[in-house]
């Protein structure tokens, strides 16, 4: 059941978003919504769950993640689209890794305020997928990350504790740090297009849906973590 509802709440993120972007004050509300909600995930749940986990060196590997958008875009001699897609390439991956982290959440054995609070995260999480990957990588990639996330979930449910074991390694932790820097990158320069044109979200911050916007997600972010308090 908890699976089942952990997939509609990701699916319906892209329905929410499409629905939202004929309008242009919805659009900006879902452009903040996103941003900010992303942004807090990873500051408030990814990095600190790295850094317990693997210590100090993950530290490093934060600030590694941070730099590697900037040296891929300076490899790549200005060709930004390119590099930008592989950074989110990265971050899908590090999406997929945190799935199999929520799904431990899912298990039967956890409390079920937790595991609606994985839930209520995952409808950002697919809101910015459908934002983010679909516009710059293609239909196949953001249906791909789809697939991979709702796949990752239901083998940590399926498996359990050996799951379980493997998320508890110190090299995951470098990973995820590594990846969040990534994110910390994109969430600061932007990642949305809207077709032809390139929008930075950034950049939006007059708006005052777009505000409306950024309130609603850090409700999301700082709220649900404290329902299994």
């Amino acid at each position: 059941m908890l699976l089942t509802l952990s997939i509609v709440a990701l699916l319906f993120g892209p329905v929410i978003y499409t629905i939202g972007r004929r309008n242009a004050i919805a659009r900006q509300v879902l452009d903040g919504f996103i941003f900010i909600t992303i942004a807090g995930i990873v500051t408030v749940n990814i990095i600190p769950a790295a850094l317990a986990g693997g210590g100090n060196l993950a530290l490093v590997f934060l600030v590694l993640g941070i730099a590697f958008p900037v040296i891929l875009e300076r490899s790549f001699h200005g060709a930004f689209h390119r590099a930008h897609a592989l950074v989110l390439a990265l971050a899908a991956i590090g999406l997929v890794i945190h799935s199999i982290l929520d799904g431990i959440a899912l298990l039967p054995s956890q409390t079920s305020d937790l595991a609606y609070a994985v839930i209520l995260h995952r409808l950002p999480v697919g809101m910015a997928i459908w934002w983010s990957v679909r516009p710059n990588l293609g239909l196949p990639a953001a249906l791909a990350a789809f697939v991979m996330i709702i796949g990752a979930t239901g083998l940590t449910i399926l498996l359990g504790t050996p799951v379980i074991e493997l998320a508890e390694a110190r090299s995951i932790a470098f990973v995820q740090a590594f990846i969040s820097g990534s994110l910390i990158h994109i969430v600061a320069f932007g990642i949305s297009h809207d077709h032809d044109k390139h929008v930075e979200p950034v950049a939006k911050f007059q708006d005052w849906a777009y505000r409306v916007g950024i309130l609603l997600g850090l409700f999301i972010v700082f709220t649900t973590p404290h329902l299994h308090s």
